[in-house]
């Protein structure tokens, strides 16, 4: 297993003195080098807070994630993320984005010359490699900041939302986009969203976070056929399956009195 975490919770201090609200307990789960997992959940319920712990930039307070057989303490460009927001540099135009992160590691110029060129044809923005980001559309930021994340090589690829914010076009073009990539490299994705459609589309496996503190509800495998498609009966009907499993987690209490314990296995 790429990810493995084990049994972590964290708590953010409240405005009570000596108060803390528990975000995430005791939760458990591993993802295989490769898979592409979506994580859906209500709001607040800590998918954030988890892709930050795995990120790095946050710890767990009690528990332990590991990459690759390694505990995580720091953040690392093996596991690089993707924001809600495209972060680009506004003084930088699309390419020096793009570079600033090989060049920073001390590539070599003629290796950072291929490896940029690389990501911008991932991304087909080869034609806009000297435009800055407030020349681009919002599309076209979110392929800019995939391409500056890319340009890392990470291994595993954190994405939070990332597609959110972007009209159904874009966000469907962006999609396909990301898959093919993923194909093309074998790449590792955790990918936060609060769309069903979206999780159902992209994903391998869905887990879905209960209400906090929770451990997960449920982690459900996603079958298609050799074809991905947004309208044929199987996604139609793994997206049903999605829709129920979130219902049935909305007729649990919010403070997890009838919460399931531990994250239960399915097929969907």
């Amino acid at each position: 297993m790429l990810i493995e975490v084990a049994d972590i919770s964290k708590a953010y201090p409240q405005a009570r003195e000596g108060e803390s609200a528990a975000v995430v307990e005791n939760l458990s789960f591993a993802i295989a080098e490769g898979e592409f997992v979506c994580i859906i959940g209500p709001s607040g319920c800590g998918k954030s807070t988890l892709l930050n712990m795995i990120a790095g930039f946050i710890p767990p307070d009690r528990g332990k994630i590991c990459f690759d057989g390694r505990q995580i303490n720091r953040p690392d460009p093996e596991r690089a993320v993707v924001f809600q927001e495209a972060t680009l540099f506004p003084w930088m135009n699309l390419r020096r984005n793009i570079e600033l992160g090989p060049k920073a590691a001390g590539v070599a110029k003629t290796e950072l010359h291929r490896i940029v060129n690389d990501c911008l044809a991932l991304v087909d923005l080869n034609c806009s490699q000297q435009a800055y980001p407030h020349q681009l559309s919002g599309g076209m930021k979110q392929r800019a900041a995939l391409a500056r994340v890319l340009a890392l090589q990470p291994r595993l690829l954190l994405m939070d939302e990332p597609f959110s914010a972007l009209d159904a076009d874009t966000r469907e073009h962006l999609q396909d986009q990301l898959l093919k990539i993923c194909a093309k490299r074998r790449q590792t994705v955790v990918f936060v969203t609060h769309s069903v459609e979206e999780a159902a589309y992209l994903a391998d496996r869905v887990i879905i976070m209960g209400y906090p503190p929770n451990r997960c509800y449920a982690s459900l495998r996603i079958q298609r056929g050799q074809e991905r498609s947004r309208t044929d009966k199987q996604q139609m009907f793994n997206i049903l399956r999605l829709r129920a499993a979130l219902k049935d987690l909305s007729r649990q209490l919010p403070d997890g009195a009838n919460a399931p314990q531990g994250c239960t296995q399915q097929d969907v």
